[in-house]
């Protein structure tokens, strides 16, 4: 029975440790894609990538962090509304390069930022 019963204990320590590695991935992951737009948008700012490109890329950003954002926890720290107020922001960036306009980039890179570093500070994610 004790034997049963520590078994039983290493079993859900492991499950526990993967569901927690699988969120810290997730999170990265969601940090990357939207390190990724913050530089296109930079990068756009500045007329160092083309329009098109920036428009590919940041609907890639988009849709990545969009889906990883509803993998997300939403208790305790409520990563997947940080998440998705990053997709909100990464979509509001791609609408103004389909229309052609720049002028509001540095912005929307400001906001990028702030959202990412408070989703490494309420999920403990390492910079």
């Amino acid at each position: 029975m004790k034997l049963f019963i520590v078994a039983l204990f290493l079993v859900c320590l492991t499950s526990c440790s993967d569901e927690q590695q699988q969120r810290d991935r997730k999170i990265r992951d969601v940090l990357s894609w939207s390190a990724t737009a913050e530089m296109v948008l930079d990068a756009r700012t500045e007329m160092r990538v083309s329009n098109s490109f920036a428009i590919l890329t940041i609907e890639r950003c988009a849709k990545e962090i969009g889906s990883l954002s509803k993998e997300l926890p939403t208790f305790p720290e409520n990563l997947a509304a940080l998440a998705g107020r990053l997709n909100m922001v990464t979509g509001s960036a791609h609408r103004e390069l389909i229309n052609g306009r720049t002028d509001g980039l540095s912005q929307y890179v400001r906001d990028l930022r702030s959202l990412e570093s408070e989703l490494r500070a309420k999920s403990g994610a390492a910079d």
